[in-house]
């Protein structure tokens, strides 16, 4: 049986660092693959114009358009899967009350890693079962 076609993801965050491990994360399962990267969310959705993608991983706090305003254009003009990746996003936030309104397909917090590699580990093994459940719907 052959494989399928890795998913197609676009990373949009406005720290090279993050959109750099972020990467690193979705690069560790032949699931899916890094189709582009974004540093806002004007920039992302010009890529989303672009190129055929099946999910996003969308910071919310970034310069000049945010990741919520950003959701709220995906959703009018593009028929993606969205994760929000934010230390911001917080089950009970405010922010994450908001883009579940919107229709985010998923929330998780950031992957740290910069003082605790084992944590970051953790937290992308996490990111990539909600990228795995969140492709799979329908």
């Amino acid at each position: 049986m052959a494989l399928a076609d890795p998913k197609k993801v676009l990373i949009v965050d406005d720290s090279k660092m993050m959109r750099v491990l972020l990467a690193r994360v979705v690069k560790s399962d032949a699931s899916f693959e890094v189709a582009g990267e974004a540093e806002n969310g004007q920039a992302a959705l010009d890529c989303l114009a672009e190129t055929a993608i099946d999910l996003v991983l969308l910071d919310i706090e970034m310069p000049v358009m945010d990741g919520v305003e950003a959701l709220r254009q995906i959703r009018l003009k593009h028929n993606v899967k969205v994760i929000i990746v934010s230390s911001l996003a917080q089950v009970a936030s405010v922010q994450a009350a908001e883009v579940k309104q919107i229709g985010v397909d998923g929330i998780v917090d950031k992957p740290g890693g910069a003082i605790d590699p084992s944590l970051a580990d953790k937290k992308g093994q996490q990111l990539i079962t909600l990228m795995h459940e969140v492709t799979a719907r329908q």
